[in-house]
């Protein structure tokens, strides 16, 4: 099979216009000297796309800054100055009630009573007497 090539075929004076239009010397002057048409400007274009986009990356690295400041020796006393003491011991019975620095917390004018069931309540897999 015959290889064509990519060339456009023009004729004579399709040519000639297409010469004197500004894509046609731009061709011209890229088949001269290519990377002076094409390669500076494209790496020039990366560049100052990166200028451009330092701003936007300064930006979100600022507020990745903010979000995960270290917090200054004054703020870490203040925080740690007002914080309730913490003992695991004493929380734990605390909350079990079985601490008795605790039991004016706790209300004890009740006692904790069974409620006998009703016989269709009963579970099926045990009944007394079977």
């Amino acid at each position: 099979m015959a290889n064509l090539g990519s060339r456009v075929f023009r004729g004579k004076k399709d040519q000639e216009a297409y010469d004197k239009s500004l894509a046609g010397k731009y061709m011209k002057l890229l088949k001269k000297n290519h990377f002076l048409y094409f390669g500076l400007p494209f790496m020039l274009s990366i560049v100052a796309g990166s200028i451009y986009l330092q701003k936007f990356t300064a930006v979100k690295w600022e507020r990745f800054d903010e979000k995960y400041k270290q917090i200054s020796e004054k703020e870490m006393l203040s925080v740690i100055e007002n914080r309730r003491s913490f003992d695991e011991k004493d929380d734990f019975y605390r909350l079990q009630g079985l601490l008795n620095d605790h039991k004016d917390d706790i209300n004890d004018d009740y006692e904790i009573v069974r409620v006998g069931r009703k016989k269709e309540d009963e579970p099926v897999w045990w009944r007394p007497g079977s």
